[in-house]
């Protein structure tokens, strides 16, 4: 299992950044839309009841904050709060998470 935590989380907020600002140059050295993916999903399974793709056309009215300043907030208290492991599907007797796609991704959210 690889600590994904970081990157997913910042990759995330750079994303909401550009969302608000279409001029903005993402500066994490790390940054993958990946990674940021993974966060949101993480985010939206656990802090809300939303599931396949129901949920609103925005970030923040998903999150139920005014704006992507608000849903920054709520990563940097999710990203101080829980761990993303990326790994194998073969986890046992553990909550494996699925991103489904042309490949899978599989996560473990602690």
């Amino acid at each position: 299992m690889i600590d994904i935590t970081e990157i997913a989380c910042e990759s995330y907020k750079e994303d909401l950044i550009s969302y608000d600002n279409h001029d903005y140059v993402i500066n994490y050295s790390k940054y993958d839309w990946k990674m940021s993916y993974i966060a949101y999903d993480a985010m939206l399974k656990t802090l809300t009841s939303y599931r396949n793709l129901n949920q609103p056309d925005t970030d923040y009215e998903t999150f139920g904050v005014e704006d992507n300043l608000g849903v920054i907030s709520i990563v940097n208290d999710f990203e101080m709060n829980h761990t993303i492991f990326l790994c194998r599907n073969n986890y046992d007797n553990l909550d494996v998470r699925v991103i489904k796609g042309k490949k899978y991704i599989y996560y473990i959210l602690r």
